[in-house]
């Protein structure tokens, strides 16, 4: 019922009998033009082996990247102690003769929340 063995049979014996009416000459210079070719053809298989050891290389770089992203970090240091934990030793703010984050002007806040202090906050400077 299938037909397809027939139709290689009948196609190989077409091939054959062309292939004996193609002069010696033309089956040499065929035979050569396939040869030349062939040799031709194999440097441009070096040059794709380089594009895909590039792109293999990107990909392992790409890939330890996202990988390295994945590892556990290392210890967090701890936090330095605050002013509360300060020990007998530590200088205050008044023994050093500065102005304490409480020591502020109240009135500077009053002047924040004025009319006058939101147009000079506005200008920007040349």
């Amino acid at each position: 019922m299938n037909p397809a063995p027939d139709i290689d049979q009948y196609a190989r014996r077409l091939h054959q009998a062309s292939l004996a009416q193609v002069s010696p000459q033309t089956l040499m210079h065929l035979r050569n033009a396939r040869h030349e070719a062939g040799r031709q053809a194999a440097p441009a298989g070096a040059r794709h082996r380089g594009r895909w050891l590039v792109a293999t290389a990107f990909s392992a770089v790409l890939a330890v990247g996202v990988g390295l992203q994945w590892l556990p970090r290392g210890p967090v240091p701890p936090a330095p102690e605050t002013v509360a934990g300060e020990s007998e030793g530590d200088l205050t703010a008044e023994e050093l003769g500065v102005a304490s984050a409480y020591d502020e002007d109240p009135e500077l806040y009053l002047w924040l929340a004025s009319a006058d202090a939101q147009p000079l906050a506005m200008e920007s400077t040349p």
